[in-house]
This record gives C-alpha cells, sequence and structure tokens, in this order.
C-alpha cells in the first residue's frame, strides 16, 4: 500500500469517465481505499471535473492540532513587519472553509485583542481576514441552526 498517494498531484492521477466509474464502481472503490489512492473524473467534454480520493487524506484539517498551529500562526504573526503576515493571512484564507468553529473564534478575538493593545502593520489585511472569518462563522452557524444543531 502506498502511504504518499496523497502527494501526487491531480495532473498526475489516472483519469477516469463518468461511464468508467460506473462500469466499475465497486473495483474502483476498493482500490482507492485499498491502494490509497485518487483518481480524477473527467466530465463528458474530458475535461477534469472531481477527485475521487480516500477521505483519510483530509483527517489533518479535522484533527485538533490543525486549528492549534493555525492560532499559533496567527498569534505569532499579528505585530510583525516581515512576509509571515501575509503569508499566515494567504494560508487562514485558503483553509478558512475546513477550520473548525472554535479556531475561527480564537482567531476573531485575537486580531481584536491585537488591534486594541497595540498598533498592528498591515491593519487592513488582518481587518479583512477577520470580516472573512466572521462571515465564515455566521454561516456555519446559520447552516447549524437550519441543520437543527445547537
Amino acid at each position: 500500500m502506498r502511504n504518499d498517494s496523497f502527494l501526487i498531484p491531480t495532473e498526475a492521477m489516472k483519469r477516469l469517465t463518468p461511464q468508467e466509474l460506473c462500469d466499475n464502481f465497486d473495483a474502483i472503490l476498493e482500490e482507492v481505499d485499498q491502494e490509497n489512492t485518487g483518481y480524477v473524473i473527467t466530465d463528458k467534454d474530458g475535461n477534469d471535473n472531481v477527485v475521487l480520493c480516500p477521505a483519510r487524506w483530509f483527517d489533518f484539517m479535522y484533527d485538533h492540532d490543525f486549528g492549534c498551529v493555525i492560532t499559533a500562526a496567527i498569534r505569532y504573526s499579528l505585530g510583525r513587519q516581515t512576509y509571515m503576515p501575509e503569508s499566515v493571512v494567504a494560508f487562514v484564507k485558503k483553509y478558512m472553509n475546513v477550520l473548525d468553529t472554535q479556531t475561527i473564534m480564537v482567531a476573531i478575538e485575537d486580531i481584536d485583542k491585537a488591534f486594541e493593545n497595540c498598533d498592528v502593520p498591515q491593519k487592513e489585511m488582518w481587518m479583512e481576514l477577520r470580516e472573512e472569518l466572521q462571515k465564515t462563522l455566521d454561516s456555519m452557524n446559520n447552516q447549524a441552526n437550519e441543520n437543527g444543531i445547537k
């Protein structure tokens, strides 16, 4: 079994048409699970459309440590006048859709505290991130309310 398959870029993954997936569904799912591999499913025109891969490839994103590292990076970067704040903000924006509510709430609080306690370099960038975090949090709360989750 290959443990590093998730490191393969989608450009290097095997391609399947939707019909090939349907015709060999059980065998393909077995291979994805047992061989820890992924496939790119193409659309009717042959363009890349969907990636089929094991869910475990995304386990790191739902690990509590992922949120802790995000929090540490934000705390480190707030107040810095280096390349790091921009890199951290870009990373948080890239993965914002997989952050949990606790990580988002802590990030908002940390940004707010930084604005209260010191003159934050790149303030507009941090304010923009804060607004996006708040929108994401509001959306998550609305979705939870619609699904009856408290």
